[in-house]
């Protein structure tokens, strides 16, 4: 069984009002991972992570204050179209296996294949993709749907997660559903 995790796709990151804007190339992952994911429903399981912080955090003495716990930044962007059938997992650090319920909700569906997708590549994308190699699962990147805040940071992240982490590098338009 495969899963799509798709990481902190969030208003304080991808809409230029937000507190933590990703910039404005974030805009070129919107299509291809709505369309993507149009396609993933019903044959297999939707996840949203998503950044969930309380006004004192302490990540905010690295980075502004952004997604704070039932505000509308925090919210999943309207372009995804979420639904009542989609998984959400709310996380407070970089991994979304830290501290979750996403390991659990994983094993329960039975899954064994994990799509990632979303932001930042180097960030919390490249954290849940090491956590998920280490728990065993089989990884999949879609490299044209995740950003980094520089070209530097996503070449990086994809050069690690494909030559560290054994995550297998792909398109949307390529994986067969």
């Amino acid at each position: 069984m495969k899963a799509v995790i798709v990481v902190d796709m969030q208003k304080d990151f991808c809409y230029p009002d937000g507190a933590l804007y990703a910039g404005d190339h974030i805009k070129e992952i919107f299509e291809p991972l709505a369309s993507f994911l149009e396609k993933a429903r019903g044959s297999m399981s939707i996840i949203f992570t998503q950044d969930w912080h309380r006004k004192d955090d302490k990540e905010f003495r690295i980075w502004p204050a952004h997604c704070i716990m039932n505000t509308a930044g925090a919210e999943i962007i309207d372009e995804l179209n979420p639904s009542d059938e989609d998984y959400f997992v709310k996380k407070r650090r970089y991994s979304a296996f830290f501290g979750t319920d996403l390991d659990l909700i994983l094993r329960e569906l039975g899954c064994n294949e994990i799509i990632l997708a979303g932001v930042l590549t180097n960030i919390c994308v490249l954290h849940t993709a090491g956590d998920a190699v280490s728990r065993g699962y089989d990884v999949k990147l879609l490299k044209d749907c995740t950003v980094a805040l520089t070209d530097y940071d996503y070449e990086y992240a994809i050069k690690h997660m494909r030559d560290v982490l054994n995550v297998k590098i792909i398109d949307s338009t390529t994986l067969s559903l």
